[in-house]
């Protein structure tokens, strides 16, 4: 049994799946701020500025004439400094206005020169040469926007440094490309870590199931680390399986020890009842003394079955005709009550111990013609399918309650309906404990054959046990 069948309907994988997810989203918004960075938006912003500043003091020349922009640049509107050193230069607007080759106004001492021009995919840049106000020391900046117009007789020189911009791009650029590492390496966490819960759960659920399935509390869970919380339950769980496969042993001791110690001393006593003349209480003591033999063979045989697993006696077996000998086996029985007892077999072969699949089929045939009523039907069917064998006794029998099914199984249980016939609750129980051996299933069909009542018995073999 796989815990969890539907991996993506796990909460561990719609975690895993969210963190992945949201991680996603926060690398395509990185990308996304990092192609606007590494655009010339910010260039256009800045050559938008330089541009308006032109614009604004020309409108102003011709209001006021070149006093008038004499007095704007001077204000502390375009004081803008300059850093002696260029390469710790923040982004800065310088702005010269000059007549002949001398500088009337600005922030710097000298009229920019251009060395060098270059372009982008939407802007023109220059490199300019340029000295600030109060310093001996000629700056070049290496990428800076910067147009020229006339007014009047003067000149008037605006530019703005954008070596910041590329800085605060590479800035951004390296900064993008570990965001998006981490990002990346957070996703891939994320759904390891829940590709690991869900298989560890479901290799946890197998395990059980196993158990379950074959009573084996011999097996363990496995436990290859021992860092996570899940290693720890399967360390707790495997204590708990130990201490209960004790007790369960303890007990099994006990009883066993007490059916084999009584079976002589029962025998003993059948043979002293024989010696008993009155030939009708002979019979009775006898037959009693019968019943507890059985009882006590029955019990050390479970025993046997669910604590040795033996497979000595597994062989290539022709299903087809086992189930075919039990029909005929029991089919003067059924004639004799006016049962019919009919069988759809299908040709299959299995590696099975043919003495004890033979009983446990005869132990439910036996039960089903024994609780029917005279004059009904049972059947027997073989067949298989893709996945499993299926072997199925179906009667219109008492059958049993829905409540009852899942005690059918116990040993000395008997369903209410049961009570007033022969037997002592074992013979499920043995068959279980031979289905399990094989490694199969038992289970129950309540109205199998729609006549309002009877059980149906089925047992089912996986296909690999097929030879």
């Amino acid at each position: 049994m796989i815990a969890i069948r539907d991996f993506t309907r796990s909460s561990s994988f719609r975690v895993g799946a969210l963190l992945t997810t949201l991680a996603f989203i926060a690398i395509a918004l990185v990308v996304y701020f990092w192609r606007l960075a590494n655009s010339d938006v910010f260039i256009s912003q800045s050559q938008t500025t330089v541009h308006t500043n032109v614009k604004a003091l020309s409108l102003l020349y011709k209001e006021l004439g070149i006093e008038g922009v004499i007095a704007a640049i001077n204000s502390d509107d375009f004081s803008t400094d300059i850093s002696d050193s260029p390469a710790t230069m923040p982004l800065s607007t310088f702005i010269a206005l000059s007549k002949g080759d001398k500088v009337v106004a600005g922030n710097i001492a000298t009229i920019p020169t251009i060395t060098e021009r270059f372009k982008t995919a939407s802007v023109d840049l220059v490199e300019v040469r340029l000295r600030p106000l109060d310093s001996t020391q000629t700056l070049i900046l290496p990428q800076a926007l910067m147009q020229e117009v006339a007014l009047g007789d003067h000149h008037l020189y605006v530019g703005q440094n954008i070596e910041d911009v590329y800085a605060a791009q590479r800035f951004s650029k390296a900064l993008s490309w570990i965001v998006i590492v981490l990002l990346s390496v957070l996703s891939a966490v994320s759904f390891a870590v829940a590709v690991y819960v869900v298989n560890r759960i479901n290799r946890m659920s197998e395990t059980a199931d196993k158990i379950i399935k074959t009573g084996s509390l011999q097996t363990r869970l496995e436990i290859d680390s021992n860092w996570d919380d899940l290693s720890s339950l399967a360390i707790v769980f495997n204590h708990m399986l130990e201490t209960i496969e004790n007790s369960v042993n303890s007990i099994k001791s006990v009883t066993d020890s007490i059916a084999h110690d009584l079976r002589t001393p029962l025998s003993r006593l059948r043979n002293t009842l024989e010696k008993i003349d009155d030939k009708e209480l002979r019979e009775e003591t006898t037959q009693e003394a019968d019943n507890l033999l059985n009882m006590f063979n029955s019990l050390l045989r479970i025993s046997g079955l669910e604590t040795t697993n033996k497979k000595e006696g597994f062989r290539n077996t022709d299903i087809t005709a086992l189930v075919n000998d039990v029909v005929e086996l029991y089919q003067p029985l059924a004639e004799e009550r006016g049962i019919t007892l009919s069988s759809a077999l299908q040709p299959l072969m299995m590696n099975a111990d043919p003495n004890l699949l033979f009983q446990a089929v005869a132990n439910v045939l036996d039960n089903a013609i024994k609780y029917s009523p005279d004059n009904s039907a049972v059947v027997v069917a073989l067949t298989a399918t893709k996945q499993r064998i299926v072997i199925a006794v179906n009667d219109a029998g008492m059958g049993v309650g829905e409540h009852e099914l899942a005690n059918l199984e116990r040993r000395f249980y008997r369903a209410d309906g049961s009570r007033s016939t022969k037997g002592n609750g074992l013979g499920l129980s043995l068959v279980s404990a031979i289905v399990k051996l094989h490694e199969g299933t038992l289970w129950y069909v309540h109205d199998p054959l729609l006549r309002g009542k009877g059980l149906g018995v089925v047992f089912s073999f996986a296909q690999s046990s097929r030879a």
